[in-house]
């Protein structure tokens, strides 16, 4: 009697089963090959990224070995292709590296051009701030003040990741180009707020000391104008006219 219960609870229990499956067997089957065929996409999509990856690393470890064989200008033109077809992680590092290489060779214009374009390149801002700080640094190399100011400033604003490089050399800029108002503020501000490296804290001091020393040089005085003594002719004179008188 129980087996016999038992096998009808079975027979109960594949019906219902049918008539689900019935119901939403089509459903569940589209879920099923959604499912499967999404987890298919993102894994060739990973190994498609991961040929990419290893492809472009071979290209920018080629530019790499052009320049250890002493073929600067070859590993130049590298890089900036790579720079220009890579992606982007890959493209403003090798923008960065062609400038670097510039750099070295004394071409602080061509060097200037690759750093703006590694900027531009970069959307993560330490990335792209450090790019455009390192070509400030050249520009003030090269005496080009007003050019420094003027990219440099938005990198002084509080909070911006090379904040206090960037306040440090615009402090500098004016400096130089005689705007000691200007810079005597940035090199204050460096010198009284928390969280400023030690060296450039001791950088921005030593810049206000001189700053103070030259402005506490007193130009000497002029001479005064002495009274023009009597000159040998002018007595001589005097006493021709004593004697004509005797």
């Amino acid at each position: 009697m129980v087996d016999f219960i038992n096998e009808v609870e079975e027979e109960l229990r594949k019906d219902d089963y049918n008539r689900l499956l019935k119901k939403y067997g089509p459903a569940i089957g589209v879920v099923l090959f959604l499912v499967v065929a999404g987890t298919g996409f993102i894994e060739y999509r990973k190994y498609s990224d991961d040929k990419k990856a290893q492809a472009v690393s071979a290209i920018y470890t080629a530019a790499d070995s052009k320049l250890d064989d002493g073929r600067s200008d070859d590993a130049v033109a590298a890089f900036a292709d790579l720079g220009n077809t890579g992606p982007e992680g890959y493209a403003g590092l090798s923008f960065m590296r062609a400038a670097a290489i510039l750099e070295d060779k004394g071409d602080i214009g061509g060097a200037v051009r690759f750093f703006d374009q590694a900027a531009e390149t970069f959307s993560t801002p330490r990335h792209k701030q450090l790019a455009q700080i390192k070509a400030a640094y050249l520009l003030a190399d090269q005496g080009a003040y007003s050019d420094v100011i003027d990219r440099v400033s938005p990198l002084a604003e509080t909070g911006e990741p090379y904040e206090f490089l960037a306040r440090e050399l615009l402090g500098f800029a004016h400096s130089e180009s005689g705007n000691k108002a200007s810079a005597r503020e940035q090199f204050a501000y460096l010198t009284s707020v928390p969280g400023v490296p030690p060296t450039v804290k001791q950088r921005a001091e030593q810049s206000m000391a001189l700053m103070s020393a030259k402005a506490s040089l007193v130009a000497p005085e002029p001479l005064e104008a002495s009274t023009p003594e009597s000159s040998p002719e002018n007595e001589t004179v005097e006493q021709g006219k004593t004697t004509n008188e005797d």
